[in-house]
């Protein structure tokens, strides 16, 4: 009986001990997320489209913004004007916008937050000569968050907008 204590114990401070290991760092010292680095990387590589790969892949980065802010970053400008490239002329394109943001501030404020930066990326690609009705927004709040991670990098990633791509009617799709 006491060897089967001895044993126990034993494998309970192994486990503990393997649990209280230091989290894995990125070069700022935030905890490196997975999630976070599959992002970034798939963002850097479907940056470097052109916008009939774009169109031909119908993958588009994902769009961030400041905290609490609409107003589009310069880094979005060249991502919004490839899609707007291949959308001009193509009506049987439809392109759907969604908003999210991060976990601070209430529910209601942050549905408002992810549709007005929703909104903002119709009125610019708009601008650009694309038709309106061919494109779709929402606003998703923090209900649909890409990480839980709650660093400031965790909450950055989670302030996006993204981007589906379909040759669908609008019936169709909702």
């Amino acid at each position: 009986m006491k060897f089967i204590k001895v044993i126990l114990v034993l494998a309970l401070f192994i486990g503990v001990a393997g649990c209280s290991s230091e989290p894995k760092r990125d070069e700022n010292g935030y905890v490196a997320d997975p999630i976070i680095e599959k992002e970034r990387k798939r963002n850097a590589r479907l940056e470097k489209q052109t916008s009939e790969e774009m169109f031909a892949s119908r993958q588009i980065p994902s769009v961030n913004f400041e905290f609490d802010s609409v107003h589009l970053a310069a880094s979005a400008y060249p991502i919004l004007d490839k899609v707007a490239g291949f959308m001009v002329g193509r009506q049987h394109i439809k392109l759907i916008v969604e908003g999210h943001t991060d976990n601070v501030g209430s529910d209601e404020y942050n549905d408002w937050l992810s549709e007005a930066r929703a909104i903002a990326v119709k009125s610019y690609i708009v601008s650009r000569g694309v038709h309106p009705d061919s494109i779709k927004v929402y606003g998703f709040g923090k209900r649909r968050p890409l990480t839980l991670d709650d660093s400031i990098e965790g909450r950055a990633t989670n302030r996006r907008i993204v981007f589906t791509v379909t040759d669908r009617t609008w019936n169709s799709v909702y």
